[in-house]
């Protein structure tokens, strides 16, 4: 992959994003040692379908950035934020192959060609290879803007420490979740986890490439991993962790209950079962928005969770369920 050539950007505020929320330092941290200075976690945010988050690490002397956001704009309106500390962007980190989370990172190349872009081998060879297509979809959506994703300056390795400003920050690389892999931040000595998709709070995931049966046994080995600890998810508000995680796997439940008892009890989905149980799905979450945007997401989420459980959906190759793949 060629590297991303400089953009001059211009800042035209149409989208307003709010101030950041700082992560509370643990009380007990560096009561054993040396005490550690605090990461200030930054995520700049916009309601509304879509929404997804990106975060910032901000030490005394350097940031890390976390994912960038999926869009050229939105990428931009982050930048501008970081510019303004006048500090260094050392590392940026990607979470996982989905473009919502690393469409925008062209904009943050250019912006700190110094940076030092970071993934796990896993997520380079996904974006790399492209195999669902993401990476073009990108480039026909940006049409002449496009720049490819650079090859990363280095490769993460699950469980190694990366510094900021001196605190150390764990590498978590969890497999079969929202995707597969997922990498996460660890922040020990302020009890904060940046989850990315293993949870999204008070949203609608996208499941089109989720593994729903080992998604929920992850939920619980983070859980026991990291009881007490603010979470950070890849989409929504950050909270505890024990409740965003509990939260997240009841959502699974319902969804999985709701295609066992009520789509496939003939290992056939209709396209009346089908409509049923979005408008279930809507009754149970009445103001959750989409992880996507795209109005179909509810509708590619249960025919995903269908073909897992090893069903069929019919009239998923009808005019209408094709006009409503390409929303």
């Amino acid at each position: 992959m060629r590297a991303a050539r400089h953009l001059i950007i211009a800042l035209t505020a149409g989208l307003a994003l709010a101030g950041c929320n700082g992560a509370e330092p643990d009380a007990d941290a560096g009561a054993t040692g040396d005490a550690l200075p605090e990461l200030v976690i930054h995520r700049p945010f916009r309601p509304g379908p879509g929404a997804v988050n990106s975060y910032w690490l901000e030490g005394p002397d350097e940031i890390l950035v976390f994912d960038t956001q999926g869009e050229l704009n939105l990428a931009a309106h982050v930048v501008a934020r970081i510019e303004e500390t006048g500090k260094p962007v050392t590392a940026i980190v990607i979470s996982h192959y989905h473009p919502d989370h690393f469409g925008g990172l062209q904009m943050f190349v250019a912006a700190f060609p110094d940076a030092q872009l970071l993934m796990t081998q896993d997520v380079a060879d996904q974006i790399g290879r492209d195999l669902s297509g993401y990476v073009e979809q990108l480039r026909e959506r940006d049409g002449d803007e496009f720049e490819l994703p650079p090859e990363p300056a280095r490769i993460l390795e699950n469980r190694e420490d990366i510094s900021i400003s001196g605190v150390p920050v764990s590498v978590h690389e969890i497999a079969g979740a929202e995707a597969s892999p997922i990498t996460m931040l660890a922040i020990p000595s302020q009890n904060a986890l940046l989850s990315s998709d293993l949870v999204v709070n008070r949203m609608h995931p996208n499941m089109a490439d989720s593994n729903f049966d080992s998604w929920p046994r992850l939920l619980d080995r983070v859980a026991r991993d990291y009881s007490g600890y603010t979470l950070y998810p890849g989409h929504g508000d950050p909270g505890p962790a024990n409740l965003l995680l509990a939260n997240q796997a009841a959502y699974l439940t319902f969804m999985r209950n709701l295609v066992v008892n009520d789509i496939l009890q003939d290992d056939v989905a209709t396209e009346a079962e089908i409509t049923d149980a979005i408008a279930a799905i809507r009754a149970n979450y009445p103001l959750w928005e989409t992880t996507t945007g795209r109005s179909n997401q509810l509708r590619r989420n249960l025919e995903a969770i269908v073909a897992q459980l090893g069903g069929s959906t019919v009239g998923q190759n009808s005019p209408a369920s094709q006009t409503a793949a390409a929303q």
